[in-house]
């Protein structure tokens, strides 16, 4: 089977079972690039954006029981703007004139663009741009914002000079609005050519008995705690509702 992997830390304890046990032809990307190659039939399966889950469910199906999930900081999906003069992000003032947006994952895109709306009524303009050159256009740029997925992210908290920014992290931002967690991604496959549940789930099973050997591969001295305490990656009752509760809002928005 031709598997799509996210390159992003945050998605290996999912797939350490098909990294470690082989049997597949695996394909690592962004969630972004491996949603356009499973609509045009180079991937059987891929983890892929929630919203396109949401946005493409007449053609695709998904994996019902794991995802990648939060529930509050998840330190790895980050807006954030200059702090020149001011000594807070005040986000239900109007969103930045332009928001340079890590494209590689949909969700978190659409997931700003929902929050903006819930905080002050309007949609932020979003221009995708190369991750690493976001923080210096914000710097550069004055009413600009940013916006940084998974490793990237990671990176740049770790930044020497992390505090000329203020940063919002969109994992805490939703679960302030609508007490619940969030859904970033899921195993998508063809509707035509069902996969069983039961795959995905034997992967990350893998991956939950080794979370030191993925933390210790990772260069991130905090993988460990990234990995067990702010991501988790069953979907139960509480995940349920806030995908259904993000779909409202994008329908609300003309999103999907």
């Amino acid at each position: 089977m031709r598997l799509g992997l996210v390159k992003h830390l945050n998605a290996h304890p999912l797939d350490f079972g098909f990294r470690k046990h082989g049997g597949h032809s695996l394909h690592e990307d962004t969630p972004a690039r491996l949603y356009s190659m499973l609509g045009e039939g180079q991937l059987d399966a891929a983890l892929i954006s929630s919203v396109e889950c949401l946005r493409n469910e007449h053609r695709f199906a998904y994996c019902r029981s794991v995802g990648v999930c939060c529930s509050g900081a998840l330190r790895s999906i980050l807006y954030f703007e200059s702090r020149e003069g001011r000594k807070e992000l005040d986000l239900k003032a109007r969103p930045p004139a332009r928001i340079h947006a890590d494209s590689g994952s949909r969700s978190s895109v659409a997931l700003l663009q929902v929050l903006y709306h819930s905080s002050t009524g309007g949609l932020p303009f979003l221009n995708s741009m190369e991750p690493e050159r976001i923080p210096e256009s914000v710097l550069a740029e004055s009413d600009s914002g940013g916006l940084l997925i998974g490793d990237a992210a990671l990176d740049f908290t770790e930044r020497p000079d992390i505090d000329r920014f203020l940063v919002a992290d969109l994992g805490q931002w939703w679960k302030d609005r609508e007490g619940l967690p969030f859904v970033f991604a899921l195993w998508a496959y063809p509707k035509e050519h069902p996969v069983a549940d039961s795959m995905f789930e034997e992967s990350l099973s893998a991956g939950l008995d080794h979370l030191d050997e993925i933390a210790a591969s990772s260069r991130f001295s905090f993988a460990r705690h990234y990995i067990t305490d702010l991501l988790h990656y069953r979907l139960g009752t509480p995940e349920w509702q806030a995908l259904q509760r993000f779909r409202d809002r994008l329908q609300a928005l003309d999103l999907l």
